[in-house]
Formats: C-alpha cells, structure tokens, sequence
C-alpha cells in the first residue's frame, strides 16, 4: 500500500511524504476501535448529556463513516482472512464472550491506583461537563456495538491494551491497521489504542477516511479535531492509509488465495 506522513525534518521545510508499505496479511490485524450505538435508534440521544461523539452532527458523521468506510472495510478484511479485532469500552466488551476467551483474569486485572489528590473533584468536572450521573443515566448505560460493525463470533473482543497485546502475540501480529473513534481521544490514547500500542513497538496505521474526531458544533465544517489527530499520527507514527487503497489490497488478496 502507500503510507502517507508528515516529515517533520529539517524543521525548516516540513512536509506530507508518501512512501510504500508491505505488510505481511498474516501478521495484520485490522483493528475497529470503540464504535458505538449511541445516537443510534435503538439508543438515541438525550439532549442533557455530552457523551460519545458529543454534539448531534458529530454523531450521525461518525455513524455514516460506520456505513461507508468501516464496515466495507471490515468486510474486505474478512475476505481477505485478515485477523479483525474489536477494541471497545469495558461495558461493551463484557457483553461478548470473546472477551473471556483471550486470556485468564491475570490478563483483566487493573492495576491499583492511588487515592485522588482532591476527593470528589474529578466527578464534580465530568458531572459538568457531561451530565449528572451521565455513567448511569445517560445513552452510555445503553451502549453496543451499532449494528453494521457488530464482531463475528470468532473475533476477539478487548478492552485493555494487555488484553491486545496477549491476543496479537499469540497469533503472531505485528501490524495493526486502525479506525473507528475518536481520532484525537480513544484512538491515540485509549487502552489498546495508538500510542499504547505504539509503546509495545507494533506497527500502527490509520486509515484516514474511517475515522472522525469529536468535533465541536462551531467547528464542525472545518474538522479541527480530526485534523489535528491525523496529523499527530503522521508525525509521531507510521503513518495513515487510504481507505480505497486498503479495499483494493484486500481484494487482490481474496481473489489469489481463491474459494
């Protein structure tokens, strides 16, 4: 395929490079992280709570990039017998067994946090910035898989970078191809996510047109946010990939490995 980046040096004429990439199909993973149904009619929005992708435009963008580029995206994989793993909330992934299946409880255990510097501050914040008790109350209590990107059932579900890890070495993969959301949130920092994995030393890329950032509703023609997290992918990673590039590759692949 072709990757793209940006060249940051020298620093005094930075710019986009593209440059060719050959991955191994059989050390690939393609990688859906956190789609979720909120916004979706089975779970619509509540108007008193900011949560998932945040403002009503933002949502139904992020559900139609669902429907034309990462679940055609899922499918061409599939064809191609390219390893897909869902990385997903705790909430959600406990709903599926999969998720049981990669590894033992060693594997989910959290690790222990100390007590916070300011009791109750923490709550207080996010009670204000996203709903009172939005956790219990809010589409999030409600939240799956939208139903175009649902797993088959032989595919790994995770929710901690641990979990990821333990599936992707058993199988043997090193290269992990990314979409899903958010770009400039859960994609670059959440457990199994960009950079997490990035620090484990896999290969991580991102396919540009299967992703979205939470965009603001003044900003939402200018897509700051998506922007802005690609470019810090292209410049602190491997690099993006073109979504058709991505189909076309899978393809030649289903048609020469045959029925």
């Amino acid at each position: 395929m072709k990757g793209r980046y940006y060249r940051t040096i020298p620093i005094t004429a930075p710019a986009y490079e593209e440059e060719a990439i050959e991955l191994d199909a059989g050390k690939t993973a393609l990688i859906s992280l956190h789609c979720w149904n909120v916004g979706c009619p089975e779970n619509p929005l509540d108007v008193n709570y900011w949560v998932d992708m945040g403002f009503p435009r933002t949502t139904e963008e992020a559900h139609r990039i669902e429907r034309d580029f990462i679940q055609p995206a899922l499918d061409a994989a599939r064809r191609a017998e390219i390893l897909v793993c869902h990385v997903q909330h705790e909430l959600i992934a406990k709903k599926y067994r999969q998720h049981l299946e990669e590894g033992g409880e060693e594997i989910l255990q959290p690790a222990s946090t100390p007590e916070p510097a300011i009791l109750g501050y923490r709550e207080r914040i996010q009670a204000r910035n996203h709903g009172e008790d939005y956790p219990t109350k809010s589409p999030l209590k409600d939240m799956d898989f939208p139903n175009e990107v649902k797993p088959l059932k032989e595919e790994p579900v995770v929710y901690t970078t641990r979990q990821l890890d333990h599936v992707l070495r058993k199988r043997g993969v090193v290269n992990l191809i990314y979409m899903g959301f958010a770009t400039d949130m859960c994609i670059l920092s959440a457990g199994g996510g960009i950079g997490p994995m990035f620090n484990l030393g896999y290969r991580v890329l991102l396919i540009r047109e299967a992703t979205l950032g939470v965009e603001m509703a003044d900003w939402f023609e200018e897509r700051n946010a998506t922007r802005w997290a690609i470019r810090f992918i292209e410049t602190h990673y491997e690099g993006t990939i073109d979504f058709t590039d991505f189909i076309i590759n899978c393809n030649r692949l289903a048609e020469s490995s045959g029925p």
